[in-house]
């Protein structure tokens, strides 16, 4: 399912994304012109996939559990911050630097 930035606002698009129940089929979308707006993707708490097409804002992904989110794009501080599981993919640049004692999963 596609979620256009362009088409609606950031926090519709986050509830959509936050309610996905788990009889649901649909497990995978794709956020379009995210713009650098900042909490793409905050508070997530189910198995989706989500793909960010585009540069993200501040606090990308914050508070994940269980999602999996790729930015095809730069992102700034505070990605994937409060972050209890799933997984965060960065295929642009980070403006922050994860240190290894704080980090307790991956992100690419």
């Amino acid at each position: 399912m596609n979620l256009d930035l362009n088409k609606k606002r950031l926090r519709e698009i986050n509830q959509i994304l936050q309610n996905v129940g788990r009889e649901k089929n649909n497990r995978s979308f794709q956020v379009l012109n995210p713009q650098g707006q900042h909490a793409i993707c905050a508070g997530l708490k189910d198995d989706i996939e989500i793909s960010i097409k585009g540069h993200t804002g501040y606090y990308c992904a914050g508070m994940n559990q269980n999602a999996s989110v790729t930015v095809h794009g730069n992102v700034g501080t505070g990605v994937a911050e409060n972050m209890m599981s799933g997984k965060v993919i960065i295929k642009g640049l980070s403006l922050i630097h994860i240190s290894e004692p704080t980090r307790r999963t991956p992100i690419s």
